[in-house]
């Protein structure tokens, strides 16, 4: 048994794990900012057609990241105990069995793949002309996805010995290291298999470094077939086959959206409910980054015992989710025709993507409002939680569609997204008051603590929004916009209306949400702090 380095000590603040959520949010905020702006400059290297066999890649990759997300957590909950007992003997073991077993199920699953390709060609309705681009875009981003589910165990390891910083920061580097290999091979001509290279350019140089980290950060780590332990296989198999299911399921309700409008309508209309849900989910990766930390947090506060840090993880989790949320997602949803003009342009998508979007916002919204209760059942490795809400969603989904469908006609696409919203936001508000009745024993917080900053941030974009459009209706009214033809007005437009949201709405989650702690936090991490401390 070996003696890891440790982490510096917790304090309170960073007990609740809300230091590392606000580096997270940071993070997934530069992340969303990088992942708007290639969209846009793909589609002028590119047609629509490629572009929706791209974003079918990650479908598909979607469901094949379910064989890995059970070692996920297994690998956080157990290096979290053996870093507690300084056991990297223990640890050497863990990574060696799962990494070897996950390869070898990686090539097992790439296999099930090409084999079923014939007809995934088919359920997409890929033209003959473009199947044989899709076959090469489909099988080389899995592979690559395949292959970092096996090397993506270090990164697990820094999560769970609290080095959770050090991986953030190779991500961020990771993921701008693929825009920029993006712009400079569309330059080249490339097409979309720029998009490809630049995948496996950001996983391979992630890999690498979240390894070398890991290995530098506990000495004595080591891999290797000999560490291979059978007595393992259990952890991963029986509990990950859970966590697989639990995945599996949530990977489906998800992309319900893409997958019917692409089945019923054809890979034109996944593409646009993929365009419309660009923002949103791009957007909301920045509160799901909180879940994230909250997972890795309740799982090493659930090692030593600690019962009131699982707690405050809580608390500071939906504290955060709620505040991250309320800071953009009302925005999107109310100024939607304006964003989507300045962002893709007065070309023939924009005006269906405008119509699309904000059903995708409140729909997504509701999502991540579950995320905390969610994370931290699984830090505990606990997945009722998770099936709970998967049967809510699936019910209320299903129930919705047969609707849909039920009126004889064909469904168009802004009805279809219409209500699988409805059908989300409804299983959402009953998770959550289950979950928080659960977890603290009383749902007495709820209004308080989420529903209303929730209500007040959209009550006050709504504000925004109307009080613009009357005041200058030909650069903010919502018809004004569809019917625009210049994209810089609106990009002006934007940011002017961007400025004011902000204003309004920081100002508004300062006074009534956040905790001293958490300003604290948040101006240390704002440039005028760090102005002050060199000062």
């Amino acid at each position: 048994m070996n003696t890891p380095s440790q982490p510096a000590p917790s304090t309170g603040a960073d007990r609740s794990g809300s230091g590392d959520m606000l580096f997270g949010m940071g993070s997934k905020l530069l992340y969303a900012a990088s992942r708007v702006a290639l969209p846009p400059l793909a589609l002028a290297h590119m047609g629509l057609d490629e572009y929706g066999l791209w974003s079918a890649c990650f479908v598909l990759v979607s469901y094949v990241g379910m064989a890995a997300s059970g070692f996920s957590l297994v690998y956080l909950r157990h290096s979290a105990r053996h870093h507690q007992a300084g056991d990297i003997d223990a640890i050497s073991r863990l990574l060696s069995t799962g990494i070897l077993t996950m390869g070898l199920a990686a090539l097992l699953l790439l296999g099930a793949l090409a084999l079923a390709l014939p007809s995934l060609l088919t359920l997409f309705r890929v033209p003959e002309t473009q199947q044989a681009l899709a076959t090469q875009l489909w099988l080389g981003a899995v592979a690559v996805f395949l292959a970092d589910m096996s090397l993506g165990a270090f990164a697990h390891l820094l999560h769970a010995t609290g080095r959770l910083r050090l991986e953030q920061k190779v991500w961020v580097a990771a993921f701008v290291l693929e825009a920029l290999l993006i712009v400079g091979l569309l330059q080249l001509g490339l097409g979309v298999h720029a998009l490809l290279l630049a995948f496996a350019g950001r996983y391979l140089f992630s890999a690498l470094s979240n390894a070398w980290l890991a290995c530098k950060g506990l000495p004595g780590l080591r891999l290797s077939p000999r560490l291979f332990d059978r007595s393992l296989l259990k952890s991963f198999f029986v509990y990950g086959a859970g966590m697989q299911a639990s995945g599996l399921i949530a990977t489906a309700l998800q992309s319900a959206d893409r997958l019917l409008a692409g089945s019923l309508m054809g890979p034109a209309a996944a593409a646009l409910m993929d365009l419309a849900g660009k923002l949103p989910v791009s957007a909301s990766s920045v509160s799901a980054s909180v879940s994230g930390v909250a997972v890795s947090a309740t799982a090493r506060h659930d090692a030593g015992g600690d019962r009131a840090g699982i707690a405050q993880v809580y608390r500071a989790a939906t504290r955060l989710t709620v505040a991250s949320l309320a800071l953009i997602m009302p925005f999107l949803a109310l100024f939607a025709p304006l964003l989507v003009l300045a962002w893709l342009g007065p070309q023939g998508a924009h005006a269906e993507v405008a119509v699309l979007m904000p059903w995708l916002v409140l729909a997504h919204h509701a999502h991540l409002l579950t995320g905390p209760a969610t994370a931290l059942a699984r830090g505990q490795g606990r997945l009722n939680m998770d099936f709970a809400y998967h049967g809510l969603r699936a019910v209320l989904m299903l129930a919705s569609l047969l609707l849909l469908l039920g009126r004889g006609a064909a469904p168009s696409l802004p009805d279809l997204a219409l209500a699988l919203c409805l059908a989300q936001i409804a299983a959402a508000t009953l998770f959550i008051a289950q979950a928080q009745q659960t977890l603290l024993g009383s749902r007495s917080g709820l209004l308080r603590d989420l529903a209303l900053p929730t209500l007040a941030a959209y009550a006050a974009a709504a504000l925004l929004a109307l009080l613009l459009a009357k005041s200058w209706p030909a650069q903010f009214s919502a018809a004004a916009l569809l019917d625009s033809s210049s994209r810089l007005t609106a990009l002006a437009a934007a940011c002017a209306a961007l400025l004011l949201w902000l204003t309004l709405a920081a100002a508004l989650l300062w006074a009534g949400l956040l905790t001293p702690v958490e300003r604290q936090g948040l101006l240390r991490r704002l440039p005028l702090g760090r102005f002050r401390r060199t000062a």
